[in-house]
């Protein structure tokens, strides 16, 4: 299931409570439930100015680090046969790690029905792209925070705007080489007030790649990074301008659009990203394996649930209602236009 079919169906039952009670079903008997986000590797090939690694102190504190082999397999053996989606590049640029088309060669053994992979698309090739799609890649998902190349490169550091586009082009040159349809292609753009006014421009720039996917997403404050003009309160109704502009455009080409419309600053209460949050999101990187606690090199994924009474937690969730659900968080805060 794509993730647009996820969102609206998020959306489309508004109590919390089913949806815990759902979860916990779905648990009890094994059945497909998990989005899994997975970072084969801690680091990354770009300094993008929006992002925790254009902060060196924060680089300081987080060196690289990476899965063994070894450990893939067993977090694969532990949460896959229960994942709906897996991505792979979550925090991390996943192209960092060598190996990666195999990961989704791996997913497609558990049968996961969607799997995508998120990347910054520089170290892209056209032998992996092909491998990635030869293994049965869903989505790729491919950031660009500029349209203008002056504005890429500074937004991106490191990045190169014609090896960008490049690799888009070969994405689509090779899936029609090999009459595929998949992966469907995404782009990832982030906004903030210096690259918000150049999406008027995004078609002029993207529109022969047969993009099926768009998603605006406001800037995020992730602490001390190099960019540091994270207001867009200023600019709200040049963004809700642009945001119709956007939806008018992606209609007319059958197009997804992926905005927040309704909060771009992230100040309201939001019930619809709890569930996902606690219950859904499993996120898998290096040093930080599902929950605080779990060490999934001597305890498998059952026995921590078991030890931690995790089940006894998804019904109290049941038991709570929505009202004490509810917080204000970016995650799965983007509505489907």
């Amino acid at each position: 299931m794509r993730s647009e079919s996820l969102l609206r169906l998020n959306r489309l039952i508004p109590s919390n409570r089913l949806k815990f009670l759902a979860v916990l079903a779905a648990d009890m008997v094994g059945a497909r439930h998990m989005i899994v986000r997975f970072d084969p590797i801690r680091a990354c090939n770009l300094r993008c100015g929006m992002c925790y690694f254009s902060d060196n102190e924060w680089i300081e504190r987080n060196p690289v680090k990476r899965f063994s082999n070894d450990e893939i397999l067993r977090l694969a053996d532990m949460f896959f046969p229960q994942a709906i989606q897996l991505h792979i590049g979550a925090r991390t640029e996943p192209t960092v790690y060598k190996d990666y088309p195999s990961l989704v060669t791996l997913g497609k053994q558990y049968k996961i029905p969607f799997i995508g992979l998120v990347t910054n698309g520089q170290l892209l090739t056209r032998a992996n792209i092909r491998l990635l799609i030869d293994a049965g890649l869903d989505e790729i998902t491919l950031s660009s925070h500029g349209i203008k190349k002056d504005t890429y490169e500074k937004m991106m550091r490191g990045a190169s705007f014609e090896t960008f586009h490049r690799n888009l082009e070969t994405i689509t040159d090779v899936k029609r080489e090999l009459r595929k349809n998949n992966p469907a292609i995404r782009i990832n753009y982030t906004v903030n007030p210096d690259n918000l006014s150049e999406l008027y421009r995004f078609f002029d720039l993207f529109g022969s790649y047969g993009i099926a996917t768009l998603q605006v997403r406001p800037i995020i404050d992730l602490g001390k990074t190099y960019y540091k003009n994270k207001d867009l309160a200023k600019h709200r109704q040049q963004y809700d301008r642009m945001i119709d502009f956007l939806i008018s455009q992606c209609r007319r080409r059958g197009i997804f659009l992926l905005a927040n419309k309704e909060d771009p600053g992230y100040e309201r209460h939001n019930k619809f990203a709890v569930v996902y949050r606690i219950a859904v999101l499993r996120y898998i990187g290096p040093g930080e394996v599902w929950k605080d606690g779990f060490d999934f090199t001597s305890e498998t994924y059952q026995e921590h649930k078991s030890r931690t009474g995790y089940r006894r937690e998804l019904l109290r969730y049941v038991l709570k209602g929505d009202a004490s659900l509810m917080n204000n968080t970016f995650v799965a805060s983007s509505k489907v236009f």
